[in-house]
């Protein structure tokens, strides 16, 4: 869930033509579309921890064999 907060309590923008609203200048949404949205606006702070993405596992380095001379 991702919470943002506004320095004006009813701040309106737009999603694919429909209007959102801070309610006490603040927000709450799951929605990715949404969440991009709230990131591109700069009268608008992002005040929870966003969740940290998995990292793709580290392969193992390789194992060196011995060269034929």
């Amino acid at each position: 869930m991702a919470k943002y907060e506004s320095k004006y309590p009813t701040l309106g923008f737009y999603v694919y033509d429909e209007l959102k609203r801070f309610n006490g200048g603040v927000y709450e949404t799951d929605d990715k579309d949404e969440i991009a949205v709230l990131d591109a606006l700069i009268d608008t702070n992002r005040i929870d921890e966003p969740q940290p993405e998995a990292k793709p596992a580290t392969k193992a380095p390789a194992k060196r064999t011995a060269s034929a001379k």
